[in-house]
């Protein structure tokens, strides 16, 4: 190595300069869209990676509540709808001729 070239630490944040830190920070959020991201900051990249998992606990914990808020209080109920068609039962017996005599000539002529 020359001398000009100096390596730190991975835990150092001395060299590392805002724009480098917002850069890191910027890489977290769209590695981790599951975070609250006004919780991730910091003055190094060590504390940067712990603001991840209080972050996204954050977020749980939101998303949790306005999920609890958005469902339902409880689940509908479609109507009751008795089975088949709602005719009503006729006794022929009480019918008089002539509607009897109307309804076989409707019967056969939609049986055509």
């Amino acid at each position: 190595m020359s001398e000009e070239t100096t390596v730190q630490p991975e835990g150092e944040a001395s060299g590392t300069g805002a724009s480098d830190l917002e850069a890191v920070r910027g890489l977290i959020l769209r590695a981790h869209p599951d975070v609250v991201p006004d919780l991730i900051a910091g003055d190094s990249i060590p504390s940067l990676m712990a603001a991840i998992e209080p972050a996204r606990a954050a977020y749980q914990r939101v998303s949790e509540r306005v999920r609890a808020a958005a469902a339902p209080a409880s689940p509908a109920v479609p109507p009751a709808v008795p089975a088949g068609s709602a005719t009503a039962v006729v006794d022929p017996a009480r019918l008089p001729a002539g509607e009897l005599i109307r309804r076989g000539i409707a019967g056969r002529a939609a049986s055509r």
